[in-house]
């Protein structure tokens, strides 16, 4: 059965196995990002220590409670994005070049940034009506519908600038 599985993956067009793979290293990353970000809203005062600290010093016209989810997601998603350039330069992308390896993770880091202020965002926004204490599903749907909309961003910003022209990218397929 996994060998019919492999013969039928590798029969698809490149693409679409880099896209494939991308998921599954999101999926991993996506499990790394939630349990850090649970873990931090629920377990421990740090979030919201940073989003009182926040508002307090800037003066910032937003909740407390809205910088504590923004600060959790800031810091569970730069979690992630460390172990996703790992795994996708090696494994999605087969990128072995070692000298492109700091340009890339720069290029990698931004696109993930902008991926994080998107997503920290739209679970900010989503997260609004139920604050200042989120329901534990209420959180995680908010996660889980901000992670679906920044998923194409992710794919397609590293493709087709991160690692283009990369051994084992084409953008062709």
């Amino acid at each position: 059965m996994l060998q019919k599985t492999r013969t039928r993956v590798q029969a698809l067009p490149q693409g679409v196995r880099q896209f494939l793979k991308f998921a599954t290293v999101g999926a991993m990353n996506t499990a790394i990002d939630w349990s850090l970000a649970f873990l931090l809203t629920y377990y421990t005062p740090l979030p919201r220590t940073l989003g009182a600290g926040f508002v307090n010093l800037t003066g910032a016209p937003v909740r407390p409670e809205a910088a504590a989810v923004w600060f959790t997601k800031i810091i569970s998603s730069g979690t992630a994005t460390v172990n996703s350039f790992i795994w996708n330069r090696r494994w999605t992308f087969r990128v072995r070049d070692k000298q492109a390896r700091a340009r890339q993770f720069a290029k990698f880091a931004t696109v993930n940034v902008i991926g994080m202020l998107l997503n920290s965002t739209i679970t900010t926004l989503l997260l609004r009506p139920f604050l200042p204490e989120p329901p534990r599903l209420a959180f995680l749907a908010c996660q889980a519908t901000a992670t679906a909309m920044v998923l194409f961003w992710n794919f397609f910003a590293n493709k087709y600038w991160t690692f283009r022209g990369a051994s084992g990218v084409s953008i062709e397929s």
